[in-house]
């Protein structure tokens, strides 16, 4: 069914693509000219960039910009290098928009899209909120909301860090569900009321799946006990899907976890790099888990030891087993990792490295790592804020190379794309920018974790 999409392509692109490589133009940076991308026509104010591959070996982004009293759901495809002209989801109002918990849209197939984003519930606290979501049978070029996957109807919490996946030819869908949660006073407050003795008290991982026709089955609970504001991940195998996301235990140990699908069914939870991090509030920062036929690669961030750090660990087996993790950047690194596999041998991650001190200026990181072992030198390919504003910055590969995304500084905000080519990133002219200094972390974990996210459990 290659055709429709094309139909779709060239209905995107309307009579005016965007410029394709800005007349190949380039910008300074630390450590060598970065390839900058024309992004997609934007709204002032466009954020929160997320990036997918369709079936074809294209890269879709979808993000959300402002638009009267509201904002909308948008998204556009890079075609040939060029990004087409960008089509429409929804428009609404009283969204919730927050840098860590960022809208989708996904292609299941070639025709079958889902896309959902966050809705205020009326009258309730900050963090209570739904998932909305939407189906196309056609590739983007119309949409039809089918409601939300969780089926709490009215109950106010938190629903969302939605990870939308392939399941069966249908759409998969894992996410952050607040419903069973209790602050710790509350907990204390509810020994004797039923009501909350019906709740464990904490936030659950869920799954449930959109067939194409806007039916949602049932949810099930996958961990019944995870962090509250960390994303969520999922790639999958020849075997089938695997899930990755930061877990929590009473006693406040939050190491990430992952889960496997098989046969329609998930295995218990089970760690993932095991170090054993006490913190007593979310560390907003997700793993990312990417893979290429049956070998998995998965990333994350942890500051275990007051040591803040990313790692990799691979699996050959489609996850069942992982392999001793690697050390990434141990230089107090701010994380946000991203991961891709460049071939079948070899991956690249991305994350934000220590902001610095003075200019509060963080990089966008390079690095690739082999199933052997092999580690490349640290490249850094852009400098920016270290804080909210920049988003969690997005990586897709391509034949050409790796493609990057993220959102430029507030107030003004405005989306960035760009293209590192393979060549480039394996010539001399890529310079590594060399091994990187540490710098002293002061701050506890719990002055950490308010500094990021200001919410405990």
């Amino acid at each position: 069914m290659r055709h429709l999409l094309f139909i779709a392509l060239l209905f995107l692109a309307g009579l005016s693509f965007s410029e394709a490589l800005k007349s190949n133009a380039s910008q300074s940076l630390p450590t060598q000219k970065l390839q900058l991308m024309t992004p997609p026509l934007t709204a002032a104010g466009s954020r929160m960039p997320r990036l997918v591959k369709l079936p074809n070996a294209d890269v879709l982004m979808s993000w959300v910009e402002p638009r009267g009293k509201g904002h909308v759901l948008k998204f556009s495809v890079l075609h040939e290098g060029r990004w087409l002209k960008p089509g429409e989801v929804i428009e609404g109002e009283n969204w919730f928009v927050n840098w860590a918990d960022y809208p989708s849209v996904v292609a299941i197939d070639e025709k079958f899209w889902v896309a959902h984003w966050l809705v205020k519930q009326k009258g309730a606290k900050t963090y209570d909120y739904d998932i909305a979501l939407a189906i196309s049978n056609d590739a983007g070029l119309s949409w039809r909301n089918v409601g939300h996957p969780h089926q709490d109807k009215g109950v106010a919490a938190e629903h969302g860090f939605v990870t939308i996946f392939p399941d069966a030819e249908e759409a998969g869908i894992v996410w952050l569900d607040g419903r069973n949660y209790l602050k710790k006073e509350d907990k204390a407050q509810g020994l004797n009321n039923s009501k909350s003795l019906e709740k464990s008290g904490n936030f659950n991982l869920r799954y449930t799946r959109v067939h194409h026709d806007g039916t949602i089955e049932a949810e099930h609970v996958l961990d019944d006990n995870t962090c509250t504001c960390c994303w969520t991940s999922v790639a999958t195998t020849r075997q089938g899907a695997l899930a990755a996301w930061r877990g929590r235990t009473d006693d406040e140990i939050r190491d990430n976890r992952v889960a496997l699908l098989r046969n329609g069914k998930w295995s218990a939870p089970k760690g993932l790099g095991s170090e054993g991090w006490r913190i007593a509030g979310c560390p907003v920062n997700g793993p990312s888990v990417a893979a290429h036929d049956n070998q998995v690669a998965t990333a994350w961030f942890t500051a275990e030891g007051e040591r803040p750090r990313v790692r990799l660990a691979f699996s050959m087996d489609g996850g069942e087993v992982f392999a001793k993790p690697i050390e990434i950047d141990d230089a107090t690194p701010l994380g946000r990792v991203g991961l891709v596999w460049k071939d079948s041998r070899t991956v690249v991650v991305s994350w934000m490295t220590a902001s610095d001190p003075v200019t509060k200026k963080s990089n966008l990181a390079l690095r690739t790592v082999g199933i052997d072992g092999k580690i490349g030198a640290v490249t850094r390919v852009v400098e920016f804020s270290a804080g909210r504003d920049t988003g969690v910055p997005q990586i897709a590969a391509i034949d050409q190379g790796v493609v990057l995304a993220w959102t430029d500084s507030a107030p003004n905000y405005g989306l960035r794309t760009a293209l590192v080519d393979w060549q480039r990133f394996e010539s001399e002219r890529f310079q590594s920018a060399g091994t990187l200094k540490p710098t002293v972390f002061t701050n506890k974990t719990e002055a950490f974790v308010a500094a990021i996210c200001g919410r405990s459990h």
